[in-house]
C-alpha cells in the first residue's frame, strides 16, 4: 500500500481478520498506556496475501507530556517465524525420544539463541526451559573465558561442519560449572537450508574430576612410573621417573623404551613382553639415566 491509500485510516486495515471488540479494547489500551511495546500478529498486504509481523509501537508526547499520536516500525519476520516452525516440527518429532534421556538434548537457532532442551538439561542447569527460551546461549550457559571459543566453534558448526568431543563447562542457574561433551549437527527445513542446531552432550563432570585425582596421584607416587605398549614405546612417563633419570617428559614419551631400560626391544628379553611375567620389581633389572649411569629401579 501506498501513503496516501492508508493515510487517515485506522490501524486495524492491516491486520489480517476483523479484530473483536475485546481485541480492539486489549489494542487501544495499550497504545493509549505510554509505554512501548511491541506486538507479532499477521498483516495483510493490498492483494489480500499475509505476512508475519512484529510491529514496535512507541508513544509521541507534546511539551506537556500529552500523548498525541504514536510511532510505529514494522518488520515482517514471515522467514523468521517459518524457520521457527520448521524447527518445533523436528523437535515435535523428537521430544517423545528424547524427552527421558540421560543426556543433554538441545536445539539453538542461528543466532544461537534457545529454541529447545530436554528435562535433563532442565535439571542439570537449574533452569526451567521457559525461564530462557529465545535467550542467547552463551551469555546465559558460558563462562566468560570460554565464549569466545565457544562462539567459534558453534559459527563452524551452523556452516555444517559438525563437530564432536568438544569439552567444555555450563554453568548452572546455582553458579556451579559443569563439564560437558558435546556432538551436534545442523537442522535443515525442506529446502536444504540450516535453520538452526542440534547438540547432544554428556555430563561428565565426575569423570573429569576422577581423572585429575588419579593424575594427581600418579604424578605424586614416591617411585617413577613408565606406560609402555607392546611396541615398546614409552607412552608417559610420570614427575618421579624424569626425576630419577634426568630425562624430559617430553625426551621420553615416544621413544623406545630402549632408552631407560636394557631389556628393551632391542635384547627381545623384556620380563613382560617377551617372558610372560606379570611384573617384576627390585634388581630384577636397572634404568639407564642420561647420564650414563645406570640405577637399580
Amino acid at each position: 500500500m501506498t501513503l496516501p491509500e492508508i493515510k487517515g485510516k485506522s490501524i486495524t486495515i492491516l491486520h489480517e481478520q476483523e479484530l473483536t471488540s475485546e481485541q480492539k479494547k486489549e489494542m487501544f489500551s495499550n497504545l493509549y498506556s505510554g509505554k512501548p511495546h511491541d506486538i507479532e500478529d499477521a498483516s495483510k498486504r493490498k492483494d489480500g496475501s499475509t505476512f508475519c509481523c512484529q510491529i514496535k509501537i512507541s508513544p509521541l508526547f507534546t511539551e506537556k507530556s500529552r500523548i498525541y499520536g504514536h510511532l510505529g516500525i514494522i518488520r515482517d519476520i514471515t522467514e523468521e517465524k517459518q524457520n521457527e516452525d520448521s524447527l518445533v516440527k523436528e523437535i515435535d518429532l523428537l521430544t517423545g525420544l528424547i524427552g527421558t534421556a540421560r543426556v543433554i538434548v538441545a536445539v539453538l537457532d542461528r543466532q544461537g539463541k534457545i529454541v529447545y532442551y530436554n528435562p535433563h538439561m532442565e535439571k542439570l542447569s537449574g533452569y526451567k526451559l521457559k525461564e530462557v527460551k529465545g535467550e542467547d546461549w552463551f551469555s546465559r550457559f558460558i563462562p566468560d573465558r570460554e565464549r569466545g571459543n565457544i562462539k567459534s566453534v558453534f559459527k563452524k558448526a551452523i556452516c555444517s561442519h559438525s563437530t564432536e568431543g568438544n569439552i567444555n563447562p555450563i554453568v548452572t542457574k546455582e553458579g556451579n560449572e559443569i563439564i560437558v561433551d558435546w556432538y551436534d549437527t545442523t537442522l535443515k527445513d525442506d529446502e536444504g537450508e540450516v535453520t538452526g542446531l542440534l547438540a547432544i552432550g554428556n555430563d561428565i563432570t565426575q569423570r573429569v574430576e576422577v581423572e585429575e585425582k588419579l593424575k594427581t596421584i600418579y604424578e605424586n607416587m614416591p617411585g617413577g612410573i613408565l606406560m609402555i605398549g607392546q611396541d615398546y614405546i614409552i607412552k608417559d612417563v610420570n614427575y618421579r621417573t624424569c626425576e630419577i633419570t634426568g630425562y624430559k617428559k617430553e625426551e621420553l614419551v615416544g621413544q623406545l623404551c630402549d632408552i631407560v631400560c636394557p631389556k628393551g626391544s632391542a635384547s627381545k628379553k623384556c620380563p613382560i613382553w617377551e617372558e610372560g611375567e606379570e611384573g617384576f620389581r627390585g634388581m630384577d633389572t636397572a634404568i639407564k639415566c642420561k647420564n650414563g649411569i645406570k640405577n637399580p629401579y
